[in-house]
């Protein structure tokens, strides 16, 4: 009787989906304020022949971070309860975030400040690679499988309703509050994050019990890992689509997104005031395109959306690119929104349809380490952009993506029958 009635009210009618909903909003508000101020702190404060290099240094560590972590995590959601691993890992990002605030509050750099900023970062990274995995993993446990693929682009919606109001207030927030507080700031969200988990009930109607087996040692874990690996290998359009997905972020993320606010604020020219502005068309791209899904959750070839996702993200990688104005990277970002936001939630969406609980962790773990990739490759963008200079660079790179892409979808036609 009670299924029957959360069918009938959808989603929302689940008081454990709306405190984890309001959690991932709350995350999507803090994520581009923590990141843009990162990178911006970085560019004020270290030497100009390597500034370049160092705020690629950060999407590094990011993605050092998230590649060891992103796996274990995984495995983490599988063998553990996931809502008190969700706890655990908020209550240590407060620990980080109040680091990396000290930090910038008290430091101006120099060799010992960086170093202990990297080690932050890389840890935090680690964390959230943790909690995404369970934060998607918990999902169906909530809502089970016919309510799972409206509550994944709800998820999504709350996300991007979040984002640009996040985007549009960041330039302000940093201009008026400086570094440290900008970041400091983001401590109120954590602790909210933290409330709605603690007030989530213990009982998951659809989670299926999990095996208590003692200490969860190392050998455990890495045959947990191993064990992902092998069912991912084995599901030929699980594989694909999680290859699809790697070369997209990994070729297009580290310039649009991890060196998108350099382009925007030393090529294109905008201010630290106004970027929040010109970035905010991204949310709004990844906002329509939440919205279509929630709309048209029922799709039956989820495929053909993930395959329209990422052509979608790569020719507005071209138009990002193309030309060095504001409306380039406007309708630049407005597309790349939307394109990502396909892509990442159909193929979330089809990969939850497909495995079963017992490897669901991992998998999920598994898809998301295609941004611990993306974060990883800022470094080598970044050396060739300080040779070969952003302007020369992008254009290229955005090419090789369309390509890539491309040459995917064409020679591995699962993905579009799936």
């Amino acid at each position: 009787m009670a299924n029957s009635v959360w069918a009938a009210k959808g989603p929302l009618g689940n008081r454990n989906f709306r405190l984890i909903l309001g959690g991932a909003a709350i995350g999507h508000l803090l994520m581009p304020l923590q990141f843009v101020t990162q990178i911006l702190w970085v560019q004020a404060h270290a030497p100009e022949d390597v500034w370049l290099i160092l705020v690629a240094l950060i999407g590094a560590s990011r993605g050092v971070g998230a590649l060891t972590f992103g796996l274990y995590g995984g495995a983490l959601a599988d063998r553990f309860d996931r809502r008190k691993l969700l706890l655990t890992t908020q209550a240590l990002l407060v620990l980080m975030t109040i680091g990396i605030t000290g930090l910038m509050l008290g430091s101006d750099g120099g060799t010992v400040g960086f170093v202990f900023f990297f080690l932050l970062t890389f840890l935090s990274a680690g964390l959230q690679s943790i909690d995404m995995p369970t934060r998607l993993a918990i999902v169906p446990d909530i809502l089970g499988p016919d309510l799972t693929p409206a509550g994944m682009s709800l998820n999504q919606v709350a996300g991007q309703l979040a984002m640009p109001i996040a985007l549009i207030g960041m330039g302000f927030i940093i201009d008026s509050l400086g570094f440290g507080g900008a970041y400091g700031l983001s401590l109120i969200g954590q602790f909210v994050v933290i409330l709605f988990l603690a007030r989530m009930s213990e009982r998951m109607p659809f989670a299926e019990p999990r095996k208590q087996r003692g200490v969860y040692g190392f050998g455990e874990a890495i045959k947990d890992v191993r064990d992902g690996l092998a069912y991912a290998r084995g599901h030929k359009v699980v594989l694909w689509v999680i290859v699809l997905l790697v070369t997209m972020m990994g070729l297009g993320m580290p310039a649009v997104g991890n060196l998108g606010p350099a382009w925007i604020t030393t090529v294109i020219g905008v201010e630290i005031r106004d970027l929040g502005w010109v970035m905010m068309t991204w949310g709004l791209g990844s906002l329509v395109a939440a919205l279509l899904m929630t709309r048209f959750a029922s799709i039956p070839r989820r495929g053909l959306v993930i395959g329209g996702g990422a052509l979608l993200f790569a020719l507005s990688y071209v138009v990002f690119t193309i030309d060095n104005t504001v409306a380039n990277v406007v309708i630049g970002n407005f597309g790349l929104g939307a394109g990502m936001t396909t892509a990442m939630v159909s193929s979330t969406i089809l990969i939850q349809q497909l495995v079963p609980n017992e490897v669901r962790g991992r998998i999920m773990g598994i898809l998301q380490l295609n941004m611990g990739f993306a974060q990883l490759m800022t470094m080598p963008v970044a050396i060739l952009g300080q040779w070969l200079t952003l302007p020369v660079l992008f254009p290229g790179l955005a090419l090789v993506t369309l390509g890539a892409i491309l040459l995917v979808l064409a020679t591995r036609r699962q993905i579009l029958r799936a």
